[in-house]
């Protein structure tokens, strides 16, 4: 926790500077980013990597038409492989939370391109089912976050986008009933995007 909020102070501070150079009115969106997103996990013997549908709601702030900072809420979907033995291994983040700085690039005055930086801090979950048995563990992580993407207005209020977000480079997972020793996971997301403009 204590690297997500040093990471979002750095955002805020980043935009906090832009905006006393360049300073403007505050606008505020809200939106939906809808698509893969998903907890791609590596051990010894083991590189799972499958895309999964999930999501995440954002609220953020335009300092101006080139910075701005916003908090996402979401979650991955289940990314799930059968192993010889009939042993199913299934992983996923039920909630995450990133603090992330938006630096925006206007092409025109519909179209913008944007790079995003900042934190996530995610509830990592990992599933391994056999016959006869069930085993679940979680743990908390944070890591950095990085991603690009597009905005293309559809008029004053509403835009749709995409983008690319690496939400959380791989992080070591502590061993025990699920997570083997030396097991690391990273999280990812690519997602059409749609936002209210207020």
């Amino acid at each position: 926790m204590k690297k997500m909020i040093t990471a979002a102070a750095v955002c805020l501070g980043i935009t906090g500077g832009a905006v006393s150079a360049q300073a403007q009115e505050l606008s505020y969106y809200a939106g939906l980013g809808m698509g893969a997103v998903s907890v791609d996990y590596k051990a010894a013997g083991i590189d799972q990597k499958k895309s999964s549908f999930g999501g995440y709601a954002n609220f953020g702030a335009d300092f101006n038409e080139y910075f701005a900072a916003e908090m996402r809420i979401g979650m991955t979907g289940k990314d799930k492989q059968t192993y010889a033995g009939s042993i199913t291994r299934t992983f996923s983040s039920p909630t995450f939370v990133s603090i992330l700085g938006k630096v925006k690039y206007p092409v025109s005055s519909d179209f913008d391109l944007y790079m995003v930086a900042g934190a996530t801090t995610a509830r990592i979950k990992g599933q391994m089912t056999s016959p006869g048995s069930s085993l679940s563990q979680t743990q908390t992580k944070t890591g950095l976050s990085l991603g690009a993407g597009f905005d293309y207005k559809l008029d004053n209020h509403v835009s749709v986008g995409s983008e690319w977000v690496q939400y959380m480079f791989p992080v070591k997972l502590s061993t025990g009933s699920v997570f083997a020793a030396g097991s690391k996971a990273r999280m990812w997301g690519i997602t059409g995007n749609v936002t209210y403009h207020f």
